[in-house]
């Protein structure tokens, strides 16, 4: 039975949502407790990455953000193996890499993964000479910084296979875009550098799919990069030493967008959760 096939595709990526759903949810207590770092959890969005991952090919490369712990999961790194990085790891959640899963880099800087997953993608082409792509996650106000710029033009003028997904979450922090985006859509400013663009409703998993398909597609057969924007939005803090300045009618009101919302959650996925993070704080394996 394959992740697509007909019949069991939804319930398949519905669990897969609430696998880091839950699992930021135990990591965010543990940081409540004063037991995890500096977190930047992405509960709202998993619709994103799941969907666009489940469009991927195993041997496709993912490269990202800040906000990792949800892309290193959907990309398919054991629960395990990301659990011992973000809870006891020296690298922590923005600077992991798992190239097994083909989880290359993540980084802390907004913006830089633009220009580190173009050149990724130019080696994939002109160096390694597969039709595997690479696939790089980051957020709106991403696209004000000038390593976005950058990257952008050099992965149209370099014509590499590069799929840009752009979670817009219409938030830098607790900045509104209105201070740092000057046009109503970003897949405005992807549309300059000559780089096709579609626009989907971010928490809606199975559209973000659908897209994602036919984006990968575009990517893989004409070796090009293509742009994703997928509106959602962020119903936790930005991370854990920063406050949330949005009302509480703000986030009951933004709570109904929610990709989970009214699903039922897998049975016993808790439990195993809770049984690898004693594992991983036991230092067991």
């Amino acid at each position: 039975m394959t992740l697509l096939e007909t019949g069991k595709r939804l319930t398949v990526l519905q669990e897969r949502m609430f696998r880091i759903r839950l699992l930021e949810d135990r990591l965010q207590k543990l940081c409540d407790e004063g037991l995890g770092a500096d977190l930047h959890f992405s509960k709202g969005q998993e619709a994103i990455c799941i969907g666009v991952c489940a469009a991927l090919r195993e041997t496709d490369y993912l490269v990202t953000h800040h906000r990792s712990i949800a892309h290193a999961s959907a990309k398919g790194v054991p629960l395990e193996e990301l659990l011992q990085e973000v809870l006891d790891g020296k690298a922590g959640e923005m600077h992991m890499s798992f190239p097994s899963q083909r989880f290359m880099f993540c980084w802390q800087l907004v913006g830089t993964c633009i220009p580190v997953a173009a050149g990724l993608a130019w080696a994939v082409k002109n160096h390694l000479k597969t039709d595997d792509i690479v696939v790089v996650f980051h957020g709106d106000a991403a696209t004000a910084n000038g390593q976005w710029h950058e990257g952008m033009n050099l992965a149209a003028v370099q014509k590499v296979p590069l799929l840009l997904v752009c979670e817009n979450n219409h938030l830098a922090g607790n900045v509104r875009p209105e201070h740092y985006q000057p046009v109503k859509r970003v897949i405005d400013r992807a549309s300059a550098y000559g780089i096709d663009a579609e626009v989907v409703d971010g928490n809606d998993v199975e559209g973000v799919l659908q897209a994602a398909n036919y984006a990968v597609s575009y990517v893989r057969t004409r070796g090009v990069p293509y742009f994703l924007e997928c509106n959602t939005t962020r119903l936790g803090r930005h991370k854990q030493g920063q406050g949330d300045l949005r009302t509480r009618e703000e986030m009951e009101q933004l709570a109904e967008l929610d990709p989970l919302r009214g699903l039922e959650q897998p049975h016993g996925l808790v439990e195993e959760i809770e049984a690898v993070i004693q594992r991983v704080q036991a230092g067991g394996s």
